[in-house]
């Protein structure tokens, strides 16, 4: 049934210890005893020694007992080793020794810590086959080599089986679950165990055990597990875990929207006296907006409350409060209705607080309302008796200048309204503030252009060509104004001015499209993969003028000639 393991060369043959006493003075009966001892300790070079005294020396036949003795001796991480154990089953069955249970449960307890999955299963098929019961000793075994060898599921199986038989399972054995189904990144199934043991009243699982749940738990964003080890342990004041631990269990909390876990972890921060960084204020932001329904209440409080810590809010704490409002004119309106609650309670409302309602209007693409928010901005300002007209940033005014482009029609007048209003402000500009006064000037004229190609009337359609000359000279002249500055419009914006330009055949497309090849990647992302369908789209842009032009006469010309030859044949011809 078994067969013998390959031996091993003579460096890693056993040597045996000299003897710590001299065992002729002690009787058989003892020697057994100190045989049994010695091989529970896993003690093998000491069980190697009694078992050959007593066979030379004391003439024993060699039995079942002592091969049971000498296998459960390699129970030791070292010098125990599965290939030892093949090889004493080899020696029993060239002996004609049978197996016995307490034979068969001493290899199962030796694969536990030496797994070998093929010999556990033949054991356990002999057993079966002799009707011989696994004790609970033995599925403790079993389990623990299945873990051993990354057998998860069979396992588990091993344990649900232990528990419907109302089996005993011993702590060990739990914790080894639980470390090991967390180290191969099943903190389900490690949670559901701790659960179990948890509502089964058990109280003495370790600090330690608790301490690695909870950071296993809360970094692969588990709530159930955490929220357990957190009730259970950190509330209790049992646990106190690392400010790395406790920014997971904020991480989950946010992305699951449990305001309450989040609100536990500032709490116990707060305990500490730790002080908070920008990213905690933004989970605990999220956690209150992911929850159902979204709490837009806590979570505008938490945004004025963070200047408190001296932390000035700022676009990226507020990309979940967007995420909530941006499609939903009651919310926005909402929004505003909580921020006023907040400034009657003497509260700082930071500008960011405004600038993502008026991302959310141009979202929803009504300029008119995000005009209004800006201009309520300067009746929030704070009640310390200094006046102020308005602390509007530049994030304010690129965010209009977007709504100004994507108005319909787009809204050129506005955008020029607010560069001004910018320029008083003594607001220093960007580069996406020209970006984005180029587009809206673009935009515009792009659409006259469309506009004349509909038109009826050549009067009507001169005067929106006119006018789309016009919006792409104040165009070109922005562009002009960021070389100095050694700024450059976005690929997207250079693409469409010089395309633009060429199809009112100015030629200042060349020059835009020359200074983009000039200075390249340094300031235009992307130029040097679709730089040149750039220069192809201008130059198919200018060409289409040319074939336009000579559709047009050549059906001027047919026209002329059509009205000859009616002439012709009116003449009675």
């Amino acid at each position: 049934m078994w067969k013998p393991a390959q031996q091993k060369n003579q460096q890693q043959q056993d040597k045996f210890q000299e003897p710590e006493v001299d065992l002729s003075t002690v009787p058989t009966n003892s020697l057994y005893n100190r045989l049994r001892v010695a091989a529970a300790q896993g003690e093998y070079y000491k069980t190697r020694q009694l078992v050959e005294f007593l066979v030379r020396e004391r003439r024993e036949k060699p039995s079942v007992e002592h091969y049971n003795a000498l296998i459960l001796s390699n129970v030791s991480a070292d010098p125990g080793t599965a290939w030892r154990v093949h090889d004493l089953l080899a020696e029993m069955q060239q002996a004609r020794l049978q197996l016995d249970a307490s034979t068969c449960h001493a290899v199962l307890k030796v694969l536990a810590v030496h797994p070998d999955h093929l010999l556990r299963t033949d054991i356990l098929d002999y057993m079966r086959s002799k009707w011989m019961g696994v004790n609970e000793t033995g599925e403790h075994d079993v389990a623990a080599g299945l873990l051993r060898e990354g057998l998860f599921e069979q396992a588990l199986e091993r344990l649900d089986g232990m528990q419907r038989q109302h089996m005993r399972v011993q702590r060990w054995l739990l914790d080894m679950f639980v470390y090991m189904l967390c180290e191969a990144g099943e903190v389900g199934e490690a949670s559901n165990i701790m659960h179990g043991r948890h509502l089964g009243g058990e109280l003495n699982i370790s600090r330690q055990l608790w301490h690695y749940f909870l950071d296993k738990a809360s970094a692969a964003d588990h709530l159930d597990g955490t929220l357990l080890a957190w009730k259970s342990q950190v509330n209790l004041g049992y646990l106190n875990p690392s400010s790395g631990i406790c920014l997971n269990v904020l991480t989950t909390a946010s992305r699951a929207g449990d305001a309450y876990l989040a609100t536990a972890v500032f709490t116990h921060l707060s305990k500490r006296n730790e002080s908070f960084n920008p990213l905690h204020y933004q989970l605990l932001i999220d956690a209150y907006l992911a929850a159902s329904p979204p709490d837009l209440s806590r979570a505008l409080n938490i945004i004025t409350l963070m200047p408190f810590e001296k932390i000035q809010p700022t676009n990226w704490h507020t990309r979940s409060l967007f995420q909530v409002i941006k499609t939903s004119p009651e919310l926005t309106h909402e929004a505003l209705s909580h921020l006023r609650a907040l400034h009657e309670e003497d509260r700082n409302i930071p500008i960011a607080a405004f600038n993502v309602l008026i991302e959310s209007w141009i979202h929803q693409r009504n300029l008119p309302e995000a005009l209004k928010i800006y201009k309520q901005i300067h009746t929030f300002a704070p009640k310390d008796g200094k006046p102020q007209v308005t602390f509007a940033n530049i994030e304010t005014f690129n965010l209009l200048l977007r709504g100004c482009r994507t108005n319909n029609p787009p809204d050129e007048a506005q955008a020029s309204f607010l560069v001004a209003e910018l320029l008083a402000l003594r607001i220093l500009p960007t580069a996406l503030t020209y970006d984005r006064l180029i587009l809206v000037f673009i935009t515009a004229a792009q659409t006259h252009l469309e506009t004349a190609a509909k038109s009826t009337a050549e009067s009507d359609g001169e005067k929106s060509v006119a006018r789309a000359k016009i919006l792409l000279d104040w165009a070109t002249r922005h562009f002009m104004d960021m070389q100095p500055l050694e700024w450059m419009p976005r690929f997207g914006t250079l693409e469409k001015l010089a395309t633009l330009l060429a199809k009112i055949r100015d030629t200042r497309c060349w020059d835009v499209l020359q200074v983009a090849e000039e200075v390249g990647e340094k300031r235009v992302e992307g130029w040097r993969e679709k730089g040149k369908w750039a220069w192809k789209n201008a130059e198919d842009a200018w060409e289409a003028v040319d074939t336009d032009a000579a559709g047009e006469e050549a059906t001027a010309v047919a026209e002329e000639g059509g009205g000859e030859r009616d002439a012709f044949v009116a003449a009675g011809h």
